[in-house]
């Protein structure tokens, strides 16, 4: 049986600036931002310990279009390697590294190939003498709003087809569809669509493969989990994906259920047992841990975590390990249990009082006397009728009621 074996991988940001975090330590800071470089240069050992037949990175291999010369340098490097085993490249650039035409880069290793910002079909002939034709185009400014995939046409005798494109499905939305906007149910005419620009690891459909890999390296609390690329194995029955993680820094979510009584000894205990949980052998982790008390916690304890000393103890306890596990945060709750607060505090009722009282003629005058009373804004005012004054009260009384719905719903 036919097949191809290669590296599938998207969205590098190559140098990225990891904006908000430069408050982290500078240790942590410093290998945080060097992060990107390091998953990088992991995912090409995989593929040249895999001895892979070529490697498809869609898009985004630079954070900005104006690519730092460390950047390129980096990543020239790393064509480089790739060149040196004997294993070709092909990528195209995205929104974030659209190709600017003013702009000098540095040439790639030979082994590269770059797609122009014309949909182009370059054609793979491996050793055993499988051949496969692969289509795809860079982005020539950061929008593109055309359905660009429609245009990706099977081309010439291949035993394989597949598309590199760097884009989002369509919404419908004009506003939202700007990065080469796709409807999965017409892509049928590749065997296999090697994606980009959504960050997340996801399969949109299987026959045939259309597939985002995520980016190699989380770069905020969102993009949790593990980050890398995927190992494709190409047949006429169809792909077989393996994820392989290459992030050196991952982003996770932890929650500390407190169901009974603890003091500040104990919950501290907690607190350090559920980062430690946190900690992996190879990689460093980037940790927000949220306590959810089902039991009141002191005011002490409330305190503490509210003005930040709970996270600058967790935050010391960890601060000198190699593969370290740094809290950036830390959030509490107290869920309430089948109570309305807002019912239970007498507010509803309350309210319902005033508008029943504020509909009256005299008591209305009263609480607007302020308004009248202003030289420079009673002259502009009329006499109100009953019902204009009716009127005026249940569109007040309709906004605050709105207003605390939304707060009702913030308690729960």
């Amino acid at each position: 049986m036919r097949e191809v074996r290669f590296v599938h991988m998207a969205d590098l940001h190559l140098d990225s600036p990891f904006l908000g975090l430069r408050h982290l330590p500078d240790s942590v800071f410093e290998k945080l931002k060097n992060s990107t470089f390091a998953s990088l240069a992991r995912g090409i050992d995989v593929a040249i310990r895999e001895a892979v037949d070529f490697v498809i990175i869609a898009g985004d291999i630079y954070d900005e279009e104006d690519q730092s010369i460390k950047a390129q340098a980096r990543f020239y490097k790393e064509m480089e390697r790739l060149n040196q085993a004997g294993i070709p490249v092909y990528m195209i650039h995205g929104n974030h590294d659209y190709v600017a035409k003013y702009r000098d880069r540095l040439q790639l290793p030979e082994n590269v190939t770059v797609f122009d910002t014309t949909l182009e079909m370059y054609t793979f002939v491996s050793p055993s003498g499988v051949r496969v034709n692969l289509y795809g185009f860079s982005y020539g400014e950061r929008h593109i709003r055309e359905a660009m995939y429609q245009q990706y046409k099977r081309q010439g005798d291949a035993d394989f087809h597949i598309g590199l494109l760097h884009g989002s499905e369509m919404t419908g939305n004009a506003m939202q569809d700007v990065y080469a906007p796709f409807k999965v149910s017409d892509m049928k005419q590749m065997d296999y669509w090697a994606l980009g620009h959504i960050h997340l690891r996801q399969v949109l459909a299987e026959e045939p493969m259309i597939y985002f890999p995520g980016n190699i390296q989380g770069r905020h609390r969102k993009e949790t989990g593990d980050k890398g690329l995927t190992l494709v194995t190409l047949r006429e029955t169809g792909a077989e994906l393996t994820f392989v993680e290459t992030a050196p820094i991952i982003w996770e979510e932890a929650t500390l259920e407190i169901s009974e009584d603890v003091d500040f000894s104990k919950l501290f205990q907690l607190s350090l047992q559920a980062v430690k949980e946190a900690a992996h052998m190879d990689k460093s982790v980037l940790l927000g841990l949220r306590l959810v008390a089902h039991v009141p916690l002191s005011l002490d304890v409330k305190q503490r975590i509210d003005s930040g000393e709970w996270l600058d103890m967790l935050q010391e306890t960890w601060m000198d390990e190699a593969n370290f596990v740094w809290v950036t945060r830390v959030s509490y709750e107290a869920p309430l249990q089948n109570v309305d607060w807002l019912a239970s505090s007498g507010l509803e009722n309350e309210w319902e009082l005033a508008k029943g009282l504020l509909k009256q003629e005299e008591v209305f005058y009263q609480a607007t006397e302020s308004l009248v009373a202003n030289g420079a804004a009673n002259r502009f005012l009329e006499d109100l009728e009953e019902a204009e004054r009716e009127a005026l009260v249940e569109e007040s009384a309709e906004l605050l009621e709105n207003m605390l719905e939304q707060f009702r719903g913030d308690l729960k």
